[in-house]
């Protein structure tokens, strides 16, 4: 039997399936004895979906405490996931563009929700000035409080608004790193972040694609880039430095980061 698919955020298990509830219940009734950490257990009943990127999630069992602190190599986080997009299965992938990232950069994060990818590069690279755009209020009010909390004042700037009309204003900045962390946005996001960012800097993109194995990433992801950007004349500008396979969405869709540079 095909074991059900969770996360656990904070205090907060969020489940993602679709079966019948007494095998649900009987999953709940089990992980509570066995996690004590995990005080409030919720189904997801619908995708991430709109601008404000939030999801459906069904109340099931527990304390009715909905805003949590999640902790992550040193970080933490506060969020209520009823409002907000937060994954913790991205935390390694924060990391990762942490480690990347020089002291001095300037980096531009399109889609910066409760602020875990920009926390994360501020705190290991502390000469670093990180500019984080989110449409969502409510997430933009998390940011806020989570900048004071990870006590990054001096280094991480909030933008409240939409990224496609904040970016272009931003016109005194040198950019040398942007984050395009949301691949239903990718398209567009990617566009506007290479007119932006310096020739020599590196964008850190999320897309999302059919993928019929791993050893097709390569070709699906450069093919992609190429269409976006219309490079057909251009193939030699674009250098993929890194590509990695997130997860599987589904069977054949694939979330995949991709690092990229144009010089």
């Amino acid at each position: 039997m095909k074991k059900i698919s969770f996360e656990i955020i904070g205090h907060i298990m969020i489940l993602c399936t679709e079966k019948p509830e007494n095998q649900i219940l009987a999953f709940v009734s089990s992980e509570l004895k066995k996690r004590k950490n995990v005080k409030t257990i919720m189904l997801q009943t619908s995708k991430v979906n709109g601008d404000r990127r939030t999801r459906d999630l069904k109340y099931l069992i527990g304390e009715k405490n909905f805003e949590t602190i999640h902790r992550e190599y040193g970080n933490k986080f506060l969020l209520n996931p009823m409002k907000t997009f937060f994954s913790s299965r991205l935390s390694y992938e924060r990391q990762r563009i942490a480690y990347l990232t020089k002291d001095g950069d300037t980096v531009l994060n399109f889609f910066s929700g409760v602020g875990p990818f920009s926390i994360a590069i501020a705190k290991k690279k502390p000469k670093c000035r990180v500019h984080s755009i989110e449409l969502n209020p409510n997430a933009y009010e998390y940011l806020l409080k989570n900048i004071k909390i990870n006590k990054c004042e001096d280094r991480v700037f909030p933008y409240l608004g939409d990224a496609f009309s904040i970016v272009p204003t931003l016109s005194d900045l040198v950019i040398n790193r942007v984050l395009l962390p949301l691949p239903l946005k990718s398209k567009e996001a990617l566009l506007l972040a290479y007119k932006k960012i310096n020739h020599e800097g590196t964008i850190h993109l999320q897309i999302s694609d059919h993928v019929k194995a791993k050893s097709e990433l390569t070709s699906v992801v450069i093919e992609k880039i190429k269409e976006i950007l219309n490079f057909s004349s251009k193939e030699a500008q674009i250098s993929v430095k890194e590509i990695r396979l997130i997860r599987w969405l589904s069977p054949r869709i694939g979330h995949i980061a991709v690092d990229l540079s144009f010089s």
